[in-house]
């Protein structure tokens, strides 16, 4: 009996040690399950969360790019907008210079020195038509006599700021010393120099110099 007893508390030994072997086995398999899946989930979270700040960066920095955009435009077209006037202010300052000298008695010494640079272009031309504004009409008398000998036929000009255009249609030749002329001409230099894309009327750009050379 004491062989039997000893024989069965071997064999219940080895089941208890078969058993705790697989339980430690089965809760390694578990442990790793557990493990694996706790792994899977925080890439996933970790993937979740890149791909949500990526979104973030790439829509803030849109949007950033849009209102930036947007402040640049604005202000581009605040300068333009001050340049327009800018050149208004400009143009109307000489317009008043243009006026006043018109009105004084230089502006006729001025217009007969022109007429005689002119004349003397045309040199031998006897068809000489000359172009005077409405206002300086009176002046033609004035103007013929700086011409000693010379048939001048004087007619209302296009043109209004002052100044003359002096023609031949037997040489085909028009000499324009207008001051509308002039101030077109100023129009396209003073666009260039301050970064002006505008095109301002032929009427709105006097050449100072031009005026009271």
């Amino acid at each position: 009996m004491p062989e039997l007893s000893e024989k069965l508390d071997r064999f219940t030994a080895l089941l208890l040690s078969q058993a705790a072997a697989e339980n430690e086995r089965t809760m390694q398999e578990l442990k790793e399950k557990h493990d694996a899946a706790l792994s899977s989930a925080e890439d996933q979270i970790l993937l979740e969360a890149y791909t949500y700040i990526h979104g973030e960066v790439s829509r803030i920095r849109s949007e950033q790019g849009r209102k930036v955009s947007r402040h640049l435009l604005e202000s581009k077209q605040a300068l333009y907008r001050r340049r327009e006037e800018i050149a208004g202010e400009v143009f109307s300052l000489v317009r008043e210079r243009i006026g006043a000298f018109t009105a004084t008695p230089a502006y006729a010494d001025q217009l007969r020195a022109r007429l005689q640079e002119a004349a003397a272009q045309l040199e031998g031309a006897e068809d000489l038509v000359l172009y005077l504004r409405s206002a300086d009409l009176s002046l033609g008398e004035q103007l013929r006599e700086a011409l000693p000998g010379r048939s001048l036929d004087i007619r209302p000009g296009p043109f209004a700021l002052g100044g003359l255009i002096l023609e031949s249609a037997s040489l085909r030749l028009r000499l324009d010393a207008s001051y509308d002329t002039a101030m077109e001409e100023l129009s396209g230099h003073f666009a260039s120099l301050v970064g002006l894309s505008l095109a301002a009327p032929a009427d709105e750009i006097p050449e100072e110099g031009g005026a009271q050379a």
